[in-house]
């Protein structure tokens, strides 16, 4: 099987020589990089011909920019090989990540898609000690629950799976390509990638860094906390009716906007998981603002156990219970 690097770069002069660098030495040498350039104009394209005589670049220049989602469309597009690693113009690899990713695929041909953890480094390429999966809250618990057949569900609270550490079978590409238009521009090519394999049931992850995450002002798309503070007692029984619904509202429109395009792409899909959590969510919703009509709903979520399933899984025990509570009462 040969071996893709799909790479896309815009003025990246700052890190790309790095990441060019850790492509040279991989123990494992892709039998081809296709590069998508987003019109730089600084010194990438001088640095990447820099880089012509000791690595198989193919390089392509938009002639306007895609942006992240449609760039990354490109460049899988382009790639000839059976197995494609995307790749971005900030990071650097180790030198066994493709070696790994690569033996993993063949010891499973079950697997169109397979992800892995990163190290958190700086802008000089130092590290904080912290990975990626710990800023997603990919932890032991939900690595289990993943395997144990949950993917999609877990993907649903949230994407996991980050392009940089993706290794993807051309074969797959091809099937859910070309990736929808209709979603929102959050929703970028690595989220699209793993939620279809999650609902096909062929995603699978390595737990090891074999990618050096790098986090900085530059960047497109990284690693964001998250802001805000919960609202109190106070706040939540006085705010108007309208403002309680106003994220679920938004959430469920982004939910069925994701099925709609996920049965677009592949029909035959079962997405129990999406389909509940749609369900759960219209409810909460279009809670009437007579409080006693609120009832019914509110007991089907609960006895339904979908409070227990979609709770933010840091919160206690008895938050399903504090949500059935605020569902009523707010």
């Amino acid at each position: 099987m040969n071996i893709s690097i799909a790479l896309c770069t815009r003025n990246g002069e700052k890190f790309l020589r790095t990441q060019l660098s850790s492509f040279v030495d991989q123990t494992l040498q892709a039998d081809e990089i296709i590069v998508c350039d987003e019109g730089s104009t600084d010194q990438t394209l001088a640095i990447l011909e820099q880089f012509s005589d000791r690595l198989p670049l193919k390089i392509y220049k938009n002639p306007e920019r895609l942006g992240t989602y449609r760039n990354f469309e490109k460049a899988l597009s382009l790639c000839q090989g059976d197995i494609i690693f995307p790749a971005d113009q900030d990071d650097f690899w180790v030198p066994q990540k493709l070696e790994r990713v690569f033996t993993y695929f063949n010891l499973h041909p079950e697997i169109d898609a397979i992800f892995t953890d990163a190290l958190l480094v700086d802008e000089f390429g130092q590290t904080s000690g912290k990975q990626l999966w710990q800023s997603f809250r990919f932890r032991q618990k939900q690595q289990q629950e993943w395997k144990n057949g949950k993917s999609l569900e877990i993907l649903l609270d949230g994407n996991r799976v980050t392009g940089c550490t993706m290794g993807i079978r051309k074969s797959y590409f091809e099937r859910v390509s070309p990736f929808p238009s209709s979603l929102p521009s959050s929703f970028l090519h690595d989220a699209w990638l793993g939620i279809m394999a999650a609902a096909e049931n062929k995603i699978d992850f390595i737990p090891a860094t074999y990618v050096h995450y790098r986090l900085h002002s530059e960047q497109q798309v990284g690693v964001k906390g998250s802001e805000g503070k919960p609202p109190t007692m106070v706040d939540r029984m006085s705010r108007p009716h309208a403002e309680k619904v106003a994220p679920y509202l938004k959430n469920l429109s982004f939910l069925c906007q994701v099925r709609e395009a996920m049965l677009a792409s592949n029909p035959s899909l079962s997405l129990e998981a999406l389909d509940t959590k749609i369900v759960y969510l219209e409810r909460r919703a279009h809670l009437p603002e007579t409080r006693w009509k609120r009832l019914k709903p509110t007991l089907h979520n609960l006895l339904g156990g979908h409070y227990h399933r979609f709770k933010d899984m840091d919160s206690e025990a008895l938050a399903p219970y504090l949500m059935f509570l605020g569902d009523l009462l707010e």
